[in-house]
This record gives structure tokens, C-alpha cells and sequence, in this order.
């Protein structure tokens, strides 16, 4: 565990934020325009979430790394895992948004999510897998974990543009 309140660990989280949280939340925005032209709702929710869901279940069987793994494939898996996993809840509650473009909710939604969970691995430290159940339990501990938290980070980026739309139309009122 990594005492995050300690100076020295805060900044270097800080700092995973901005290497691992903003490219990745510049991913989750690309894959963002890149569902959006699927005409359905339904499947522009679903399409990410299957694919988040092989890609965490293919991820998490190859860890600990092998020397047949090629870590090229590794390093990709890894990197599109959560930004799938985060897209459907924010597909699912844009057409709620009224006053924040959709741009800024997908790319502060992920990097909310991302910092939530980079802070998560940070404090449960080096984990590592012994069996092959435990491998089935860190892939569905792993889906249900982005789902939340990007479900909550959703739910801030729509609490906050309500405070703004409710705030303009009593602006406009007085």
C-alpha cells in the first residue's frame, strides 16, 4: 500500500494523472467519435462495453507476463481496457447534457474516472496472481470497478451541468 498523503508518493501521483490520465482520456474521446456514428443508442453503449470486456478478460490472462506473450499486444490491451469500459455510461447519460458540450463531459468524465482509478492502484500496491479463478475474479472485479466509477463521474459531469443550467435560468429570471 502507498501512502498517498505523503509529499513525495502525492506528487508523483499527480503526476501519473497527467502522464496515464490525459492520453488516455484523449482515447476515450477518439473512441468516442468513433462509436458515435452507430445509428443506435442501444449499440452505441453496448458496442464499447463488449469490447472493454474481451479486451479486460484477454488483458488480465496474460498477466503475469510470459516470455511467449508479445508485449506489444500486452502494452495495447492495458491502454484501451478502461477507456472502453467508461465509454458506455457516458453514452448513456450524454443525452442528459444540456449546457456542457459533449467533447468536455467525455474528456473530463474519463480523466475523473482514470485519476479514481489510478489513485485505487496506487494504494493496493503490487498484486499478483497465483491461480487461474483468480484471474476470472480480477477481470470481473476490474468491470464492475470502471462501471462505477465512470457511472459516478458521469453522474458529477450531469450534476454539475443541471447547476449550471439551473443557475442560468435563474439568472435569466432576475
Amino acid at each position: 500500500m502507498v501512502p498517498i498523503f505523503d509529499p513525495g508518493n502525492f506528487s508523483l501521483l499527480l503526476m501519473l494523472f497527467a502522464v496515464i490520465g490525459i492520453p488516455l482520456s484523449v482515447i476515450t474521446v477518439v473512441i468516442f467519435y468513433v462509436v458515435r456514428y452507430v445509428p443506435s443508442r442501444l449499440a452505441q453503449c453496448l458496442i464499447p462495453l463488449a469490447a472493454g470486456i474481451i479486451v479486460v478478460v484477454l488483458y488480465t490472462s496474460m498477466l503475469p507476463p510470459d516470455e511467449g506473450d508479445p508485449a506489444s499486444l500486452m502494452f495495447l490491451t492495458g491502454v484501451l481496457g478502461n477507456p472502453l469500459l467508461i465509454l458506455s455510461p457516458i453514452i448513456f447519460m450524454q443525452k442528459y447534457l444540456h449546457r456542457i458540450p459533449v467533447l468536455y463531459a467525455v474528456f473530463f468524465t474519463a480523466f475523473i474516472s482514470l485519476g479514481f482509478i489510478i489513485t485505487l492502484g496506487a494504494l493496493q500496491g503490487d498484486i499478483r496472481q497465483d491461480e487461474l479463478g483468480s484471474i476470472a475474479w480480477q477481470s470481473i472485479r476490474t468491470i464492475i470497478k470502471d462501471l462505477v466509477v465512470a457511472s459516478g463521474a458521469s453522474g458529477l459531469i450531469l450534476g454539475l451541468d443541471t447547476l449550471l443550467t439551473s443557475s442560468k435560468e435563474n439568472h435569466e429570471r432576475d
